[in-house]
């Protein structure tokens, strides 16, 4: 398994963070190079179980199901089930701490996959560089209105 991590501080409390994480649905609103998002069936955003279908613009679908939410932990872990990534069996996890210096955010996301040995460091280096990152900067620029 390869192991992921990226972390930063969003200048927001957690309460005002939180509901855009807890939203299964709403991570086009906060993940670039989505060209859209939606939960499939009749199942809303915060079920566990929920699946929800991203068109991404540079590998275009991924499907993933929502396994974990916690309200207490301000904790959400999905994983991929379908996608074009040389990746398998990737599970992550969001998790939001309540930074009280400044009333702020620390958000860390972690994730774990499987891949072939020739794509091994690509996709290392790819998902906390050119996917959580960004995903935290776009994030942080909604939580101040940008």
């Amino acid at each position: 398994m390869i192991d992921v991590m990226a972390s930063s501080i969003l200048n927001a409390p957690v309460t005002s963070v939180w509901p855009l994480l807890r939203d299964f649905g709403s991570i086009g609103q906060w993940l670039p190079g989505v060209k859209s998002c939606q939960i499939e069936g009749d199942d809303p955003g915060d079920r566990v179980g929920a699946i929800r279908r991203l068109e991404m613009d540079d590998v275009g679908l991924i499907r993933e199901q929502l396994l974990a939410l916690s309200d207490t932990d301000y904790a959400v872990t999905f994983s991929i089930i379908e996608s074009a990534l040389p990746i398998w069996n990737y599970r992550s996890t969001i998790r939001l701490l309540p930074v009280t210096d400044g009333d702020r955010t620390f958000i860390r996301w972690k994730g774990q996959f499987e891949t072939n040995p020739d794509h091994a460091a690509a996709m290392q280096a790819r998902m906390p560089t050119l996917i959580y990152q960004p995903a935290f900067d776009k994030l942080a620029n909604k939580l101040l209105g940008k």
